[in-house]
């Protein structure tokens, strides 16, 4: 219907004059769905609901996850947030009509299975919306008005009794929270402000939450300890208070963030994070030894989860897994190759990170020159007794802007004498210092060499006019 009302729109246009047919043959056409949904939704009269603006942003995760049901839930709950923030009536169907219409502008052999097909999504996502719409409004305030009459007896049991009684329920627990009673309190303290933020801000909790949980990855928590975590957390706000909606708007809250949570923590757990927590150089490499060539570097490189990445390489270099991070290092530097290309990991590793040279300067000195070794490649062929040397340069002279890297000043503020006197760190000085510092040098010290030549000069005459004969 949006299509045919598209098309006689544009015969009144182009009846109406040159004008009227260049402008119609100078519109734009929609090609995708984010495009003609907004274009439908416009001719259908529904372009003053702000509302389907935060269905569309979530519809690909949701059409991407319609056979993992505890995802689509968690987008549905979400969504279900985002929503809440709109003000007037929501009216679901009306985004069903809009979705239809676009779906059968886009795609050319549309049938009844489709149809069916795409109702039957749309018919499960609005069932788990309209579970909680209008919820979360109420729940909000409920749970606001509970916090702000929490008084400080109030916070320090919440404090005390959130670990005590998670403790008891899941003992193994006490090996992830090894740290000093304060930072408990403080996580304690974070978690219920957390709880309150997801109401009021669902868009940004969502990425502080998968940030959260990458964190999570690199510990090595275990997905089975949320649970336990999230019933220690109610027990104690059912202590706290009678209201049953404020246990029940804390309980959804909890419920929702560690879903979160764990989903990422699962997503995220790949075989090279847990060769990292291992420490173990043996298990990385038979961990990047299942990855294509194409994407080995990658898996050493990046981890993204939403729009939260983590490094794996960093991350082994701030848990001091140094074993982990040298055979990171080593795998990534070493040239492999099929029968069409050639695979060296450099130049993902520097534009990954910038400023890896300066992280191992901190974090790691000791595994620099492992770094530097790997920028050098050697023939194992000889001529006449000398062999063919690579030096890979580029990524130590200049930066990703173009301009002069910093990898050079890094390196000498370490002030390690070995790393300094490395083939390729001397290469890379003599370098700059003969085709571009020398001049320069030569230059600014110009004017310093004339006025001493001058003196010298002077003084040389100086000294003996006095030497005259004496009459």
């Amino acid at each position: 219907k949006a299509a045919q009302l598209s098309g006689s729109g544009g015969k009144e246009v182009s009846g109406s004059g040159n004008g009227g047919r260049n402008d119609f043959q100078n519109t734009t056409v929609p090609t995708t769905y984010d495009e003609m949904f907004k274009f439908n939704s416009a001719v259908m009269g529904f372009g003053s609901r702000t509302w389907m603006n935060e269905v569309l942003a979530s519809f690909d995760i949701i059409v991407s996850n319609v056979a993992n049901s505890y995802r689509l839930q968690e987008e549905c709950d979400v969504l279900s947030l985002r929503m809440a923030k709109h003000k007037g009536t929501i009216n679901l169907a009306e985004y069903k009509v809009v979705m239809l219409a676009s779906l059968r502008s886009l795609i050319k052999d549309w049938g009844s299975l489709h149809e069916v097909s795409w109702s039957w999504l749309w018919e499960n996502v609005e069932r788990m919306i309209k579970a909680q719409l209008g919820k979360p409004a109420l729940q909000e305030r409920a749970l606001a008005c509970f916090l702000s009459s929490l008084d400080e007896n109030g916070k320090g049991i919440a404090r005390r009794e959130v670990h005590a009684k998670f403790f008891a329920l899941a003992p193994t627990g006490q090996d992830f929270f090894k740290q000093s009673n304060t930072r408990l309190h403080f996580i304690a303290d974070k978690l219920i402000v957390m709880t309150l933020d997801m109401y009021r801000e669902p868009e940004k909790m969502v990425e502080e939450l998968s940030a959260l949980g990458l964190r999570h990855v690199g510990y090595g928590t275990p997905t089975e300890l949320f649970g336990p975590f999230v019933t220690a957390c109610v027990q104690v706000i059912r202590m706290l208070t009678e209201n049953d909606q404020v246990e029940e708007a804390y309980r959804w809250s909890m419920s929702l963030i560690s879903r979160i949570l764990m989903r990422v923590v699962n997503e995220g757990s790949t075989i090279v994070m847990k060769a990292i927590n291992a420490n173990s150089g043996k298990q990385l490499k038979t961990a990047v030894g299942c990855a294509p060539r194409g994407k080995r570097a990658l898996w050493m490189l990046n981890i993204q989860v939403g729009t939260q990445s983590i490094s794996p390489l960093f991350w082994a270099l701030e848990t001091g897994s140094l074993f982990a991070a040298k055979a990171i290092i080593v795998d990534l530097l070493t040239i492999r190759a099929d029968r069409d290309h050639y695979y060296y990991g450099m130049d993902i590793l520097f534009e990954r990170h910038q400023d890896v040279i300066k992280r191992l300067c901190l974090d790691a000195p000791g595994l620099l020159y492992t770094l530097l070794d790997g920028l050098i490649w050697r023939s194992r062929v000889t001529e006449n007794g000398q062999r063919r040397v690579n030096y890979y340069i580029r990524h130590l002279l200049q930066d990703m802007h173009g301009e002069f890297a910093k990898n050079t000043e890094w390196i000498t503020e370490s002030g390690d004498p070995k790393v300094v006197c490395h083939p390729i760190i001397s290469m890379v000085t003599d370098l700059v210092w003969g085709r571009v510092a020398f001049r320069t040098f030569l230059v600014g010290k110009a004017w310093f060499l004339f006025t001493l030549a001058v003196f010298i000069c002077s003084q040389c005459v100086l000294n003996h006019l006095d030497d005259g004969p004496a009459v």
